[in-house]
């Protein structure tokens, strides 16, 4: 089995969990499975029943979803480096004896590409023994579905849906871009107050239980939280802050040398089809995105936070109708993104070759 999900060795408790929960007639790998809510919940609960040395999931039943779904917290860590609450006071006073904390969310703008890349990160983590190392030297906290009523909508619905579901006032459209949604210079673009638009940020700045998670999420690992990341859907890049205005960040120098190793190391196993790029969020989108998580977490004090898009689904529609895409396409991008996350990790346990990360 241990071919399956290219492992050099398989972790026994992943295995232990496939042969007595497998069906003869399912995938044993998530990225091939077809990725519902539903799907999410079974998987998680099934890596926290067997692999609960290195896997722990929590439940945030006080911020769920207009149609009352769960958000959830995911941790991924050798159980010796994850502190105890009594610990954890200790640690955080002393800020720099902490293992560093990395965190991942996943799913803003609905849709399931992201949320498939981020299951398929937690999938090789957990299942692969060779990556013991990144469980011990860095506690992983990843929301695997921050918009899970936008993502089953756009499932059944329509495609480009990116917003969640929440009924506005004028009783006629519903739901918020919840990427749009943060409490981080929410105000400074021009104010949309059409509730059909689908770049409608809300009422007001955090208006949504899917926006107060993450924030509550980040704020409560700010003083460990050593790098953020926010992996969204169609495109094929790595940015970084501002997300609001072409205002320089202090550590740009960081942020630029970190993005650029990403994107190095990407196209170095993407194979050329597309080039993954590399650019602050404004560069990036060619105007200013106000209320973005990226910046809401850099303003925190979590100087390594950054975007990622994956996966330019709009673009293969496209191209796939006038040339044949390489075999393995999908697969290949995946584990190129995968890599780029093996980056990441590099750059968090190794900060002093950045310099200035402040």
């Amino acid at each position: 089995m241990k071919n399956i999900f290219s492992c050099k060795k398989l972790r026994q408790c992943y295995e232990d969990m496939l042969n007595e929960l497998l069906d003869r007639d399912e995938t044993p790998c998530i990225e091939e499975a077809s990725i519902g809510y539903s799907t999410l919940e079974v998987y998680l609960k099934a890596l926290k029943k067997y692999c609960y040395d290195v896997f722990d999931v929590l439940e945030d039943h006080d911020h769920m979803t207009f149609e009352s779904r769960i958000l959830y917290e995911v941790h991924l860590a050798h159980a010796s480096t994850t502190p105890t609450p009594s610990d954890n006071t200790k640690r955080t006073d002393e800020g720099d004896d902490a293992v560093p904390i990395f965190i991942i969310d996943a799913g803003q703008e609905a849709g399931v590409d992201a949320v498939m890349f981020v299951l398929f990160i937690i999938e090789q983590l957990v299942a692969c023994e060779e990556y013991d190392h990144m469980l011990e030297n860095v506690r992983w906290v990843i929301l695997p579905a921050i918009n899970p009523d936008g993502q089953e909508y756009a499932k059944f619905t329509s495609a480009t849906w990116k917003k969640n579901l929440t009924p506005l006032t004028d009783d006629t459209s519903f739901g918020v871009d919840v990427s749009r949604n943060f409490d981080a210079q929410w105000s400074a673009c021009p104010r949309v107050d059409w509730g059909f638009s689908p770049i409608y940020p809300g009422p007001t700045a955090a208006s949504e239980n899917e926006t107060i998670f993450l924030q509550n999420i980040l704020s409560k690992h700010k003083k460990d939280a050593k790098m953020y990341l926010s992996i969204r859907r169609d495109g094929h890049s790595i940015s970084y802050p501002y997300a609001h205005s072409k205002t320089t960040p202090s550590n740009i120098n960081a942020l630029s040398k970190i993005a650029a190793e990403v994107s190095s190391r990407v196209n170095q196993r993407a194979g050329g089809v597309h080039v993954f790029t590399n650019s602050s969020i404004y560069e990036s989108e060619g105007k200013a995105h106000c209320g973005h998580s990226v910046d809401f977490a850099y303003d925190l004090g979590i100087y390594l936070s950054f975007e990622m898009r994956v996966f330019l689904s709009s673009n293969y529609r496209i191209m796939s109708m006038f040339q044949t895409m390489p075999k393995g396409y999908e697969a290949t991008l995946r584990n190129a993104y995968f890599s780029g996350i093996k980056e990441l990790y590099n750059a968090l346990t190794n900060e002093k070759k950045y310099g200035r990360l402040k």
